[in-house]
């Protein structure tokens, strides 16, 4: 595979690689396209790293290499696709966030699909009629009753957003979205313009326990508790403050909850905690409530 080399071209789009990295140009706007490692996922990064994951999709460097032989590609509801195709593809998903094959393929109308492939079927409809798209921007909750007791603190520097758990994702997926969402709300302004860059693929975690994540403040430690409890300018925040909000997040109790903690070094956001504060990425998923509060943290003085 070269590094820079175009496989596509039109009057309108350019597929291609650049430094190794697939990549699409419409209409003059660039995108960068990646997959996940763990299931057949297509990402779009823009330039202001935003980022759309098209469900049950393709590997680009795999599109990209069939293209490349002149063949092309069927995707997992049957339709088959060449260069201008997926291109088209691609440039209707981009800034949807997070979507399925389908809803992108929603861009071609009726189309025919590949011969001897089997009938999709109908999506499921709604008592009224209307058919819905599988997520949509209600994935993040905007009015839980944990926002107002998180108001009561003004001097924290936690971010919080509460997600709901629309795709039934489990796992490490289902984190891994959640932080999507919540990058979307809490790093983006309502023009869609990046407050801070960032790119979510470049995101890793790990699993931890519940009492990890609610640990005392140690020495050398920085954690959720110290981070809230000592931000760079001091407040008197106390430990019946840090449990007053975890208890309006998490009403249920703790026995019912996953957590990953995240790696920080994908966004601009996490810039000045590297510095000497700290940083703190956590998503957390209340089995109990099928709901996903994600916490993240970064200050400098």
């Amino acid at each position: 595979m070269k590094k820079n080399n175009e496989v596509y071209r039109d009057e309108k789009y350019v597929l291609g690689y650049d430094d190794g990295k697939p990549y699409l140009t419409a209409d003059g706007e660039k995108y960068t396209l990646s997959c996940h490692p763990y299931e057949p996922c297509l990402y779009i990064t823009d330039k202001n790293g935003g980022m759309t994951a098209v469900h049950n999709a393709f590997d680009p460097t795999y599109v990209l290499r069939a293209f490349s032989n002149n063949q092309t590609v069927t995707s997992i509801t049957g339709f088959e696709y060449n260069a201008k195709d997926f291109c088209r593809m691609v440039e209707y998903a981009a800034d949807m966030v997070n979507i399925t094959i389908d809803y992108a393929e929603r861009v071609f109308g009726a189309r025919e699909k590949k011969k001897n492939e089997p009938e999709k079927k109908e999506t499921e409809k709604q008592p009224d009629g209307k058919i819905e798209p599988r997520l949509g921007t209600e994935s993040v909750v905007t009015d839980d009753p944990a926002y107002k007791i998180i108001a009561e603190y003004p001097d924290s520097v936690i971010d919080y957003c509460i997600v709901n758990n629309d795709n039934k994702d489990k796992g490490y997926n289902g984190h891994w979205f959640a932080l999507v969402w919540a990058c979307r709300r809490l790093f983006v302004d309502d023009d869609d313009t990046a407050i801070w860059r960032y790119d979510v693929g470049k995101a890793n975690a790990k699993l931890i326990s519940a009492d990890a994540l609610f640990a005392p403040v140690k020495d050398g430690v920085f954690n959720y508790r110290k981070a809230f409890l000592h931000p760079p300018y001091e407040t008197n925040y106390k430990n019946a403050d840090f449990d007053k909000i975890n208890a309006a997040l998490f009403p249920n109790g703790t026995d019912k909850l996953e957590v990953y903690e995240w790696t920080t070094d994908w966004s601009e956001y996490f810039d000045e905690g590297h510095e000497w504060w700290g940083t703190l990425c956590c998503t957390v998923h209340d089995k109990s409530l099928d709901r996903f509060v994600v916490i993240m943290a970064s200050a400098t003085d």
